[in-house]
C-alpha cells in the first residue's frame, strides 16, 4: 500500500534533479544551500506528484524594458530576449516532462505595476509590455504551461495589504540610507538603480558613461539632478522591495510551488532565464543571435550601429526585435505578433 507514496517521492526526486541541474540552475549548490532547502522543495513537489498534477514554479520577473538607452536602445516592448527566455522555459518544461509526464507549470509574476513609478515609467507602458509578452508566450506555443499574473493584483486577491506598514517601511528605508551610505552595498545599489532609471532624454553614449561613473556611488559634477533622482529611487525601491518580501502572496496563491528567483539567494533556487551563462536579464538588454545562432542578451550599445550586427525588425515596428551577427548562417524571420 506504500507503492503510490514511493512512486510519487521518486518522481519528486527526479524533477528536483532536473531543476537543480546546471543547465537550469544559476546559483551554486553550496550557494543555494541545497541540503537545507531540499526537504521543503521535495515536499512541495510531492504535493503535486501525489495527485499526478503538473509541478509548479513561480518567478517574479519581466516588469518592463528598463528605460535606459544604453541597455535597450529605444525599445519599450519585449523583444527576442524575452522570447528566448520563454523558449528556455519550454525546454525546462520538456526536461521535466521527460521524467514526470504531467510536466510543469510556470507562473510568472509581473511586478512592473508595483515598481514602475520609482524609475519614471507610467502604468500604460507596463501594461503594453505585459500584453506583448503574453503574445510572445502564445507565439512560442507555451501558453499551455506558462501563466502570467500581476503581482499587485495577486496581493489584493489574497488580502496582502501593506498600507498600514508603509510608515514603518519608509522609516526603515531612511535608516538604511543613513547607516549604509558609502558602503559597498550602498554603492552597488546606487549603480544598479541608475541603470534602471528613465534616462531616455540622454544619448546612449552619455548614459553609458554615467553607468561607468556610478560604480563609485556618485556622479560627476553637473549631474546633480540625476543623482538626486537616483537617491530618491533608491529609498523608494527599498520600500517596494520590502513590500514584495513581507507581503508576498505566492505561498498562499501557489502553496505547492517552488518559488524561484533570478538572483543568487541562499535557500532559493535561482534559474537561468535564457541559457546557461547568460546572466544579463532580458529586460535589461536586447535579444541577439551570436555567430553560431545562439540566443543571448546584450546591451544595445554593444550591437546597435555595429557593422557585424544586423538589426531585424517585425513589420510595423520601429525598433529592432533582434540583432543578428553577420556570420550567423541560420535564417531568422518573425511575423507580426500583433
Amino acid at each position: 500500500m506504500h507503492a503510490p507514496s514511493i512512486r510519487s517521492y521518486d518522481a519528486a526526486e527526479k524533477v528536483l534533479s532536473v531543476l537543480v541541474s546546471s543547465a537550469y540552475r544559476r546559483n551554486s549548490l553550496p550557494g543555494m544551500n541545497l541540503a537545507e532547502c531540499r526537504p521543503q522543495m521535495l515536499s512541495n513537489l510531492g504535493h503535486c506528484t501525489r495527485s499526478g498534477s503538473p509541478v509548479q514554479l513561480t518567478v517574479l520577473a519581466f516588469p518592463f524594458k528598463v528605460p535606459n538607452p544604453a541597455k535597450v536602445g529605444a525599445r519599450r516592448l519585449p523583444d527576442f530576449a524575452e522570447f528566448a527566455a520563454i523558449c528556455h522555459f519550454r525546454a525546462l518544461r520538456d526536461a521535466v516532462q521527460s521524467v514526470y509526464p504531467p510536466g510543469l507549470e510556470i507562473h510568472i509574476l509581473h511586478d512592473g505595476s508595483l515598481i514602475a513609478d520609482v524609475f519614471g515609467i507610467d502604468l500604460l507602458e507596463v501594461r503594453q509590455y505585459e500584453a506583448y509578452f503574453a503574445e510572445l508566450v502564445t507565439l512560442a506555443r507555451a501558453s499551455d504551461f506558462i501563466h502570467c499574473h500581476d503581482f499587485s493584483a495577486l496581493q489584493q486577491r489574497h488580502a496582502f495589504n501593506p498600507d498600514n506598514s508603509l510608515e514603518r517601511l519608509q522609516s526603515e528605508a531612511e535608516t538604511w540610507w543613513q547607516s549604509q551610505r558609502g558602503t559597498p552595498e550602498w554603492r552597488d545599489s546606487f549603480q544598479k538603480t541608475l541603470g534602471m532609471m528613465n534616462l531616455r532624454e540622454l544619448p546612449s553614449t552619455a548614459v553609458a558613461k554615467l553607468m561607468d561613473d556610478a560604480r563609485v556611488g556618485r556622479l560627476p559634477e553637473g549631474h546633480e539632478e540625476i543623482e538626486g533622482r537616483v537617491h530618491r529611487a533608491m529609498m523608494q525601491y527599498h520600500v517596494r522591495d520590502a513590500i514584495i518580501h513581507e507581503f508576498d502572496p505566492r505561498p498562499c496563491g501557489f502553496p505547492a510551488a517552488i518559488h524561484a528567483t533570478t538572483r543568487n539567494r541562499r535557500g532559493r533556487l535561482s534559474i537561468w532565464l535564457v541559457r546557461r551563462g547568460q546572466s544579463l536579464l532580458p529586460w535589461h538588454g536586447v535579444g541577439s543571435l551570436d555567430d553560431r545562432g545562439n540566443a543571448q542578451v546584450v546591451h544595445a550599445m554593444n550591437v546597435a550601429d555595429q557593422a557585424n550586427y544586423s538589426p531585424v525588425s517585425i513589420a510595423g515596428e520601429e525598433t529592432p526585435f533582434v540583432y543578428r551577427k553577420s556570420a550567423t548562417s541560420e535564417s531568422f524571420a518573425f511575423e507580426s505578433v500583433h
